[in-house]
């Protein structure tokens, strides 16, 4: 079994690489890909509610017209 040396004796660190632009670029990509997957997979529930809306609007209007 090797003996470590202390930490007085050991190479001082120095400086260490900058990976905060490496960070920023991949959280904002995660960040897309999850607003995409949210839209994705809620954004049909958003369509189909306009959708009936819609309809419900031009039924209306075509009832309204038919009466006069």
């Amino acid at each position: 079994m090797s003996k470590r040396a202390s930490l007085s004796d050991q190479r001082p660190m120095g400086r260490v690489e900058n990976y905060t632009n490496a960070f920023l670029a991949s959280s904002g990509l995660l960040l897309f890909m999850s607003f995409f997957v949210l839209a994705a997979a809620f954004g049909w529930v958003v369509a189909i509610a306009v959708a009936l809306v819609a309809d419900r609007a031009i039924l209306t209007v075509a009832a309204l017209k038919a009466r006069r």
